[in-house]
């Protein structure tokens, strides 16, 4: 059984817990491989992801 879900990488502690907070579920959580003191947060790529990022932007 494969999984046929994209992820969507976001590097921002501040945009994961604001998509956590409009009900998307963080997937897997991974050191960054620019720089390993970071960390890097998937979500699924979906539409309604990239819509909340959009509101997420504009309300910034």
């Amino acid at each position: 059984m494969t999984s046929d879900k994209r992820f969507y990488m976001i590097q921002s502690l501040s945009m994961a817990n604001w998509l956590c907070s409009q009900g998307h579920k963080i997937l897997k959580v991974e050191d960054s491989t620019k720089n390993p003191d970071f960390k890097v947060f998937l979500f699924e790529d979906t539409a309604k992801l990239h819509k909340t990022m959009a509101l997420f932007r504009r309300e910034a």
